[in-house]
């Protein structure tokens, strides 16, 4: 647990890398109103780009806001777990055609 609570709410990482997460998240979102929206294909970019945005916020925080950074890896993590757990167990929301 110990080993846990010193990964998550570390010092942030710094803007390069938060701003790199959220050039992730801005081409997943795209990538998500195109094959999702326009094409009518699945949903999974939208998770991604979410999950990315949390992290790249997270990591642009100045060095002394650890507690919130580590609230913002979390709830990046937990969209990724609800991600698969609607992959697990309604495919075909995801996967809707």
């Amino acid at each position: 647990m110990n080993t846990v609570r010193r990964i998550l709410f570390r010092e942030p990482d710094g803007r390069r890398k938060g701003l790199l997460f959220s050039l992730f998240s801005v081409i997943c979102l795209l990538g998500w109103a195109y094959f999702g929206i326009v094409l009518d294909g699945p949903h999974n970019m939208l998770f991604l780009g979410i999950a990315f945005a949390f992290t790249g916020v997270a990591e642009s925080l100045p060095p002394t806001r650890q507690r919130s950074a580590g609230v913002l890896r979390i709830v990046g993590l937990g969209v990724l777990i609800v991600f698969l757990g609607l992959l697990i167990l309604a495919p075909e929301v995801i996967w809707a055609e």
